[in-house]
């Protein structure tokens, strides 16, 4: 919410494409490059998407970072549930890593667990972006809590860990839902998650 209507309430203009079960919730590129105006400066994207807990294919990310690169586009991608992949085979390359112009937003709240650090990071290939994210911020967060600093290191230490400690959990429960949905088919209708903890 706060990524659509921040940007409105300092004028820039925000043009919404809501995703739908029908089309598997992937992003459609043609309804993106159809939205694209002159003005527009960045596609705000959410790999796995939450809340279906879909993920996008890669070709479909090829596509849209091509789509980008003709228009000179920023994609943002808030990748929250990066590394909780069911299958880690299909997990798509960081956005800031498969693009130029990616930025990748992540937390440390999601994949492993860490509501109360309260830290996450913005990674980009676009140094002068960092240096101007560095000053905004800096206006709203000086620093974070050196207690929150040392726990995220605790938690980054044991990651491994971590990341399949709460595999085993999203499995197990994802096993679960098949087996509900399956003895239910004649009641709903879903799109099974592949990624995250969230359908």
């Amino acid at each position: 919410q706060s990524v659509s209507e921040g940007p409105a309430l300092v004028g820039s203009r925000v043009t919404t494409l809501p995703l739908s079960a029908s089309y598997g919730w992937q992003i459609d590129v043609a309804a993106v490059k159809e939205a694209i105006q002159p003005e527009t400066r960045i596609i705000v994207i959410n790999e796995p998407y939450n809340p279906a807990g879909t993920l996008m294919r890669l070709e479909v990310q090829r596509e849209l970072i091509d789509l980008a690169k003709e228009h000179n586009i920023y994609i943002l991608c808030d990748e929250v549930y990066r590394m909780l992949e069911h299958e880690p085979s299909k997990r798509l390359p960081a956005m800031a890593e498969a693009y130029s112009q990616g930025i990748s937003v992540v937390t440390m709240s999601k994949p492993w667990g860490a509501c109360g650090v309260t830290i996450g990071w913005i990674a980009t290939q676009d140094c002068e972006l960092i240096d101007k994210i560095s000053d905004v911020q800096y206006f709203g967060t000086a620093c974070p809590s050196r207690a929150s600093e040392i726990q995220a290191i605790m938690v980054l230490r044991s990651s491994e860990w971590i990341l399949e400690r709460n595999m085993q959990i999203i499995r197990k429960n994802k096993a679960l839902l098949v087996s509900f949905m399956e003895t239910q088919k004649d009641f709903f209708e879903w799109v099974p998650p592949c990624a995250g903890a969230i359908a």
